[in-house]
């Protein structure tokens, strides 16, 4: 073996073992922080209102006569699909998805909502037409046909006023979704930590300083009763949990 050749298998043996051991660092970091999540089990948790738990994150519906509307879709299809027969929801049922972001743990479930019109945040879109990564190589998708919504965008079906709150922060298109002035839906835009309302995992986040401005601006809408967030559970006395948040 010539030394050229040796220099160069020895220099790709030491980029290898950087790659791996930085991949190994960031699955530790990840499975560290995965174990922080606590989403609620599937179940009415509130009048009209049911938490479906996938693995390690909740969708929410809310039923309006005989259709419901989706609030995120999950991780996995064929969980959630199971987890709806335990609370008798045919998905065919749900009138219509409002996604709070792209990635693959909020969307997945989508393809069962047959009947369902589609919402995703407008500044969400660069996420799934291939413009902005999620992380290095990473890219989020969404293949099925959706409308788009601006900040305070509000939309009404099924009985339901549906406003739009743009929350950027854990992607660049995050959005938080209030229900006739009540209920509040907040996907990965705030956790919930020892009965106060915090960031989210930093290490998901793509931008967490504008992440906080954004939970700022949650804290200041009068009237809600509800928080629901997409990893920690709910909350019905958002007051108190604001009420050490500081920016």
């Amino acid at each position: 073996m010539n030394k050229i050749l040796k220099k160069r298998l020895i220099s790709l043996a030491a980029v290898l073992g950087i790659v791996l051991f930085s991949g190994g660092v960031i699955l530790g970091k990840l499975y560290m922080e995965s174990r922080k999540l606590s989403p609620v089990e599937t179940r009415e948790i509130a009048a009209g209102v049911y938490a479906v738990k996938d693995s390690y994150v909740n969708l929410f519906l809310m039923k309006t006569d005989d259709t419901y509307i989706a609030f995120d879709a999950g991780n996995d299809a064929k969980k959630v699909r199971q987890e709806l027969l335990k609370l008798k929801i045919d998905p065919k049922n749900v009138a219509a998805v409002f996604l709070t972001h792209s990635d693959p743990d909020h969307v997945a479930a989508c393809i069962l909502f047959s009947n369902a019109r589609i919402f995703l945040p407008k500044a969400e879109e660069p996420m799934v037409n291939g413009q902005i990564s999620r992380f290095l190589f990473m890219k989020n998708k969404l293949a099925l046909p959706h409308e788009l919504l601006e900040d305070n965008q509000i939309i009404n079906i099924s009985g339901l006023k549906i406003k739009g709150i743009s929350t950027p922060g854990h992607t660049p298109g995050s959005m938080s979704f209030l229900v006739n002035g009540t209920h509040l839906f907040t996907g990965d835009t705030m956790g919930i930590k020892n009965g106060e309302v915090t960031q989210f995992n930093d290490l998901f986040n793509m931008d967490t300083r504008r992440q906080r401005k954004s939970i700022t601006r949650l804290a200041a809408l009068p009237g809600v009763d509800y928080i629901f967030t997409g990893h920690y559970g709910f909350v019905d006395l958002p007051e108190i949990f604001f009420r050490n948040w500081k920016e």
